[in-house]
């Protein structure tokens, strides 16, 4: 099954000590395919990378590499995000990884957002909260 991550998942991974169970069990589940997004790396690496925390770095970048796919931001990308947006009330950020998500097939999508925010509209896809685990 394809799963896709936002960044909070990655980033609750590295730095919440409350999430990191959640999220490290989902990232070390052998029997899921990753897909991602040049969205979710451009939320993760720069900041660490200009920070010189290359641990830090390692870690997202590894996920990254780990994923079966990997969707780029573009104009119909956008389009799609702009239409994702409209239907739910979703926030930039959010529509454009849902709609990268579908794009790539995923069947679930797991957040750090809590339960009850716009995300949890989304009826093309499994959107499940780290904070439900």
């Amino acid at each position: 099954m394809v799963t896709y991550l936002d960044s909070g998942v990655l980033l609750a991974a590295w730095k919440n000590a409350e999430l990191r169970p959640a999220a490290l069990r989902i990232l070390e589940d052998s029997d899921r395919q990753f897909a991602t997004s040049q969205l979710a790396k451009l939320e993760l690496l720069p900041k660490p990378a200009f920070e010189k925390r290359p641990v830090e770095t390692a870690f997202y970048q590894a996920h990254f590499e780990e994923a079966e796919a990997s969707q780029p931001l573009d104009q119909s990308l956008g389009d799609e995000a702009q239409a994702l947006a409209e239907k739910y009330g979703l926030a930039a950020v959010d529509a454009l990884h849902v709609a990268a998500a579908l794009r790539l097939g995923a069947k679930e999508f797991y957040t750090s957002e809590k339960p009850g925010k716009p995300l949890f509209r989304v009826k093309e896809l499994k959107i499940i909260s780290l904070h439900s685990l």
